[in-house]
């Protein structure tokens, strides 16, 4: 049955340019066993991973079925369940029902439980929990977690920042480790290090706040009162 399989859709690929290029590729078990034409292919056009596809070469085009791996770059459309593309970048629209990783991204990013990025995306992203190195644009999330630099706008149930933050978050529980700039709101707002802009929740934390603080307790050690109920303020420049 395999060698059927592997003759026929050896004649559908059979005017393929060149042996690093196909329009089209399928992989029906491994990369070992069944996939067509070759695993070293640029693919311009169609891949379809059932279950599981795993090139070195590049995609332009659009990627279907349940585990994609790729090696190279990708610009075009993923739909499958996972998504994993660890050394390279992608452009485009990427779903992943489980899981979508990459090394960066721009374009939209949809995953069912997680979106991880490793160094700079841009774009939206969506996801019970998206991990990036740094993001510039729109984001929601369960649990947002950039080690870098966070641009642009962010709703989730809890946002850590470990680098700067610029922009507006909306989230439960906000967390910014060094620079904040820009609007946090949420039911805790803590800015580690200095921030500077708008903490509107109902416990707001800063070591340094240069702005305005809104909430049931404003905790500024640069306000007008170190501690204070309903607003707390710094405008010292």
């Amino acid at each position: 049955m395999k060698k059927l399989i592997a003759a026929a859709f050896m004649i559908i690929s059979a005017y393929v340019a060149s042996a690093d290029a196909t329009w089209c590729q399928f992989s029906f078990y491994s990369p070992g066993d069944i996939m067509l034409p070759w695993a070293r292919s640029d693919v311009y056009g169609l891949r379809l991973d059932f279950p599981y596809g795993n090139n070195k070469g590049c995609l332009i085009g659009a990627d279907i079925g349940v585990v994609g791996l790729l090696g190279e770059r990708m610009t075009g459309f993923q739909f499958t369940g996972f998504n994993l593309v660890d050394l390279a970048s992608v452009k485009g629209l990427q779903f992943g029902a489980i899981a979508n990783r990459d090394k960066d991204f721009h374009g939209v990013q949809i995953s069912g439980i997680v979106n991880w990025n490793e160094d700079e995306s841009a774009g939206v992203q969506i996801g019970t929990v998206n991990y990036g190195g740094e993001f510039t644009g729109f984001q929601i999330g369960g649990v947002s977690w950039m080690v870098g630099n966070l641009s642009g706008v962010s709703f989730d149930a809890m946002l850590t920042t470990r680098s700067k933050f610029t922009g507006w978050s909306i989230a439960g529980f906000n967390y910014g480790l060094r620079d904040v700039s820009g609007a946090q709101m949420g039911g805790i707002n803590v800015s580690a290090e200095t921030s500077t802009g708008l903490q509107l929740g109902l416990v707001n934390f800063a070591k340094h706040h240069e702005g305005l603080q809104l909430g049931l307790v404003n905790i500024n050690s640069s306000g007008f009162l170190p501690c204070f109920p309903f607003v707390n303020f710094n405008f010292s420049r």
